[in-house]
């Protein structure tokens, strides 16, 4: 085969090759920062769903039962069945004909406790997912003040 005077094979440089390849990464940033920050307000968006339903499951217990339901027994009091003084059963009867108000505890989906469903007081502790006070109906995220959203707003004051 003849190589014709003056032809120069058609290809790629390597600083063509190089700036390709830093406007590629470039956009790779940028996209991957878009999903990390999709991802934590999936979460917090999660957080506010998970409280207004608890909170207005709070409600429609005191609707029947004239008061909060105790922190000892909250999780029992708004998964199964209860009498109108807030005794539970796991099976329905003409006594226990109230509830079960939620099917579970949800979980807190953000924070250093993200994944739990336990719930404590209303002063931060680890361990726990939820905040409760019982007098109140106080129902919030157990996290530190320091765990803010992506506005800076901290997710215990949610």
């Amino acid at each position: 085969m003849r190589v014709r005077r003056g032809y120069k094979p058609r290809a790629f440089t390597l600083v063509e090759i190089l700036i390709v390849v830093i406007i590629l990464g470039i956009l790779a940033t940028i996209i991957i920062g878009l999903f990390q920050n999709g991802t934590k307000d999936a979460a917090a968006t999660s957080l506010k769903d998970n409280l207004r339903n608890m909170r207005s499951q709070l409600e429609l217990y005191v609707a029947q039962h004239g008061r909060y339901p105790a922190l000892a027994t909250f999780e029992q009091q708004m998964t199964q069945y209860t009498d109108a003084d807030g005794n539970v059963s796991a099976t329905k009867t003409p006594t226990y004909c109230y509830g079960p108000y939620i099917i579970s505890m949800p979980v807190l989906p953000v924070g250093v406790n993200k994944g739990r469903t336990t719930v404590t007081t209303l002063t931060y502790t680890a361990g726990h997912g939820w905040g409760y006070e019982a007098t109140s109906g106080v129902f919030k995220a157990n996290t530190p003040d320091a765990e803010v959203d992506q506005d800076g707003i901290a997710f215990n004051t949610y």
